[in-house]
């Protein structure tokens, strides 16, 4: 108990009126930042402050790099555990359909967490093929893990995965292996991927079937860039 003047107060009731509300962001991802400023990095991409004229620069980038490492981390545990009977070859393929860009983009529209990014792009907002939003969801993982360790992290990545750990899902196949299983029916053999170079935000990465087929990837990573040269050489090839 605490007094003030006359009037005795509990002192939990003294501390809550000095504990910050939630900000829409974290009632989403239904978890409470002790460090404000972690959340402020993840939210805020650098053209944030290239429109402003400004020479600063976010770590939402650095962020995004700690947040796709624990992701695959925790996702890897999550589906090691959740399916116990299955092989490396569908715990691996599940992993990917959970962790490509194109899942977490779906997951962050459908929070409408670009509403709440500090983008640098004049009235147009955030683009809507555009990698900012998955990348901004890795670098909220990125975030919380910082503020709240690992175990914190992995429920929240729970909660924000939940609806997408069904068989349908997690049986999707990659472009990667949809290739490699479509060239060894039809001419017995495996395509080859050529790490070509380093760019400024990932690699570039070329697939061949032969001597007669060439793609390009492009992607964050070398395993992204040779996901997206196998849907190149899917497309070149009319498969579906």
């Amino acid at each position: 108990m605490k007094y003030v003047g006359e009037v005795i107060l509990p002192y939990n009731l003294i501390c809550s009126r000095f504990i910050m509300n939630p900000t829409p962001v974290e009632e989403i991802i239904g978890y409470t930042f002790k460090n404000r400023a972690l959340l402020e990095q993840a939210i805020t991409h650098t053209s944030f402050f290239n429109e402003r004229k400004e020479t600063r620069k976010s770590d939402n980038e650095k962020l995004e790099y700690l947040g796709d490492a624990i992701l695959n981390c925790i996702i890897s545990i999550i589906l090691f555990n959740k399916y116990k009977k299955k092989d490396e070859g569908f715990l691996s393929n599940a992993r990917s359909c959970l962790v490509r860009r194109d899942t977490l983009t779906e997951i962050a529209k459908k929070l409408e967490l670009g509403k709440h990014l500090n983008y640098g792009n004049g009235d147009n907002g955030v683009p809507e093929e555009s990698k900012v939003l998955s990348n901004m969801l890795e670098a909220l993982i990125g975030a919380v893990y910082l503020d709240g360790g690992f175990n914190k992290t992995r429920g929240v990545i729970n909660r924000l995965f939940k609806s997408y750990f069904t068989d349908e899902r997690l049986s999707e196949k990659s472009p990667k292996n949809t290739l490699q299983e479509y060239t060894q029916k039809k001419w017995g053999i495996l395509p080859k991927y050529k790490f070509i170079r380093k760019i400024k935000n990932g690699f570039t990465v070329n697939v061949y079937l032969g001597n007669g087929y060439k793609a390009k990837g492009q992607g964050k990573t070398k395993k992204e860039a040779e996901q997206k040269a196998a849907k190149a050489m899917l497309d070149l090839l009319n498969v579906r």
